[in-house]
């Protein structure tokens, strides 16, 4: 393969949508106004979580509590990579330079994404398991289970796929 062909396929070739008819406006600010308003929501989740139970251990709240924390901290992680990304794509008019800068963010991106979509899992199977099983799922001490599921699978699964070379300006090639 030459260096024209991976230049070709890296997804650099590509145009940044929208610059050539005029929608590359409408379609990132509004994108990053979702975005930012999201991540306010779930800072005020962690804010008034946080402030509402302070005299208590955090690993004392109830489990429900948890996850309402848990699921927070993976949509505003989310939102934070996602902002960076937006707000230089925004900035520069162009794709994310140099390579290695998009790859940290499609590295963020992916992980956190896969975070969050497997916390919702969780908190589906559990609610489940509960209501239909009458039974209480053990998520170890600290919910070390919970944390190596939601963010160690993830992390194990985008290292990998950055060192395959898999990241790059689509988010995964």
């Amino acid at each position: 393969m030459n260096q024209s062909e991976v230049i070709k396929n890296s997804g650099y070739d590509l145009p940044v949508y929208g610059l050539d008819n005029g929608q590359f406006l409408v379609i990132h600010v509004p994108a990053l106004v979702c975005i930012f308003i999201s991540l306010i929501c779930a800072s005020t989740v962690l804010i008034l979580s946080f402030k509402k139970r302070r005299s208590k251990s955090f690993f004392s709240w109830s489990k429900s509590e948890r996850f309402v924390v848990y699921m927070a901290i993976c949509d505003g992680t989310f939102n934070i990579a996602h902002s960076f990304d937006h707000l230089h794509i925004v900035i520069s008019q162009n794709h994310v330079y140099p390579r290695e800068l998009c790859e940290l963010y499609a590295f963020m991106l992916v992980e956190f994404i896969t975070a969050q979509n497997l916390m919702v899992n969780v908190v589906a199977i559990n609610a489940f398991v509960l209501i239909y099983f009458n039974r209480n799922i053990d998520f170890g001490k600290y919910d070390w289970k919970l944390l190596v599921w939601i963010f160690g699978v993830p992390f194990i699964g985008v290292t990998s796929a950055a060192f395959s070379g898999q990241l790059g300006p689509a988010g995964a090639l």
